[in-house]
């Protein structure tokens, strides 16, 4: 199954205590899924996997579950990767169990690990399930950089693709076009997906056809009136969006991506709940909403887009 389109690293909400708030992580999905996004990475970076326990995390594969019920045709790709293999096969296996379309894990993190200890946790993984299984390279978080030898003895042992968000371009080319070359020789395709919005639209003439976008958190109609614009061959309306996209999105990175996506939420007027601490959010009374919420606005209004706001009043 090859994943097209635009998803998103869905945030989870929890409450001041701590506790994962159900009904506001759901009443996010539904949100971004009304919106056009066509499905959810769970428990990632964004949604505070590494925060949580294995059971907490089910619960919201579980939650994603229910939500996209609701909808057609949404993909759920939940993040199982862990610092340890057998939680990650343990995650792997619940996820199977709830039904979703193909999993993503992170290398394992915080220890230094060889090549071949990678290769032996997502063959683990592999392994351990019927779903199509995706490496995630994120070496910022889990201290483990890609190369293309192991990404191709990956491939041999059954990884359908791979999830990038450094998008350091000689690797990321190399990755497209070995799978692009392996293809035309009739082997098993393996599919690039970029773990972030930036390179879209110059990756999609690489051959890239779905992106993990953090902006789905606040700002869907944005994404996805540029994955539309492209996918419609409107290269004008595209390049358009996907400028305005890289602005907006530049001017959200003075902090921690989770806390942004809360903070700009907050700031279009829905109760986005609380990060788990350590994350904390700024005081209601910071001046950083109010500036948000001018950014959001601007872009919105030179793309023509309706801007949505909720009952939220920030101080």
């Amino acid at each position: 199954m090859a994943i097209k389109g635009n998803l998103v690293p869905n945030i989870t909400m929890f409450d001041r205590e701590g506790n994962i708030d159900e009904a506001k992580t759901s009443w996010h999905m539904d949100w971004m899924f009304s919106r056009g996004v066509d499905g959810l990475f769970l428990t990632g970076s964004y949604g505070a996997g590494p925060l949580m326990t294995n059971e907490e995390r089910v619960r919201i594969f579980r939650l994603a579950k229910k939500a996209a019920a609701n909808f057609k045709g949404k993909i759920l790709l939940p993040h199982v990767g862990c610092i340890d293999t057998a939680g990650a096969v343990e995650l792997a296996k619940a996820a199977q169990a709830i039904g979703v379309d193909a999993i993503g894990a992170v290398p394992p993190f915080y220890y230094k690990h060889t090549d071949d200890v990678i290769v032996e946790y997502y063959k683990a993984i592999i392994e351990a399930v019927d779903l199509p299984v995706y490496a995630y390279n994120n070496p910022e978080t889990s201290r483990y950089t890609f190369n293309l030898k192991t990404v191709q003895r990956l491939k041999e042992l059954g990884l359908a693709g791979m999830k990038d968000s450094p998008l350091s371009i000689g690797f990321v080319s190399q990755v497209a076009y070995m799978a692009q070359e392996a293809e035309a020789r009739g082997e098993k395709p393996f599919q690039l997906i970029i773990g972030t919005s930036t390179g879209w639209l110059p990756l999609y003439f690489m051959g890239v056809r779905a992106t993990i976008a953090g902006m789905n958190n606040w700002a869907p109609e944005i994404m996805t009136e540029l994955v539309r614009a492209t996918f419609a061959g409107e290269m004008d309306r595209a390049r358009q969006v996907y400028l305005a996209m890289m602005d907006l999105s530049a001017k959200l990175h003075f902090t921690d991506s989770t806390i942004a996506s809360h903070m700009a939420l907050y700031a279009r007027g829905f109760d986005a709940g609380f990060p788990r601490k350590p994350m904390l959010l700024p005081s209601f009374s910071d001046s950083k909403y109010r500036e948000i919420r001018g950014y959001l606005e601007l872009a919105f209004s030179k793309l023509g887009l309706p801007f949505e706001t909720g009952n939220f009043e920030i101080d």
